[in-house]
């Protein structure tokens, strides 16, 4: 395993922010994680993709805080192989911030970023997968990126996607990550609206993601305040 250290991925600053129990999302300080070479090369690709789909809707990334790369030890998960990220946060140009954990009050550019990494990645695990990934978006290469139904990260993005975008219904548990009857009738309602065949097809699967991406900063974008909210 070939490892290489690194300050910036795609000429992004990497920052770490969990170095205190207060400083998740507000504070954080430079990293350089180790990194396996081949991953980082998806990660370059990924970024460079993400950059340029957020400019598209106004969002200049201008640096990435990470909950980290590498683990020491051994286990299951790929951060102890450094072959996996834990995205925090984005801060762009004009001072604001993406910060994954407001999932539930800012669904559409947690969409998009989501939409994006999933072009890239296999596994992406979601604000709704488990309590352990409520606050940041995991995303590794132990597998090619694909739709699958039977996964339950993958579904749940889906599902979000069919709610929040595509204003569908998929039954009365929501985004349960259960790829059910409902979920499959509204996933095949907004396929053919779009156009898109079935997402077992790689290039389908693709297009609907950058099709929800597009979608999601649509909806971001688009948000207007009640006047007495706007200072």
């Amino acid at each position: 395993m070939a490892l290489t250290r690194v300050d910036r991925i795609s000429g992004l600053p990497l920052y770490y922010d969990r170095f205190n129990g207060s400083s998740y999302g507000r504070t954080a300080v430079p990293m350089r994680p180790y990194i396996d070479a081949d991953f980082l090369a998806q990660c370059t690709a990924c970024f460079d993709d993400l950059k340029a789909v957020l400019a598209a809707g106004e969002f200049d990334i201008a640096q990435v805080w990470s909950g980290g790369v590498g683990r020491e030890g051994s286990g299951a998960s790929y951060h102890y192989r450094n072959r996996a990220f834990d995205l925090d946060a984005l801060i762009f140009a004009d001072g604001t911030r993406w910060v994954a954990k407001t999932f539930p009050e800012r669904p559409f550019l947690y969409l998009a970023i989501e939409a994006v990494l999933r072009l890239h990645f296999g596994t992406v695990l979601n604000h709704d997968y488990n309590r352990a990934h409520e606050d940041h978006l995991h995303f590794d290469n132990g597998s090619a990126p694909r739709f699958k139904r039977d996964a339950r990260s993958h579904v749940i993005f889906v599902q979000y996607a069919l709610t929040k975008l595509f204003n569908q219904s998929v039954g009365d548990a929501g985004a349960d990550g259960v790829f059910g009857p409902e979920t499959e009738q509204a996933l095949n309602r907004v396929r053919r609206q779009l156009g898109i065949g079935s997402l077992s097809e790689k290039e389908n699967w693709f297009a609907f993601l950058r099709t929800v991406a597009k979608a999601a900063l649509a909806s971001e974008r688009g948000i207007v305040h009640a006047p007495e909210l706007v200072s």
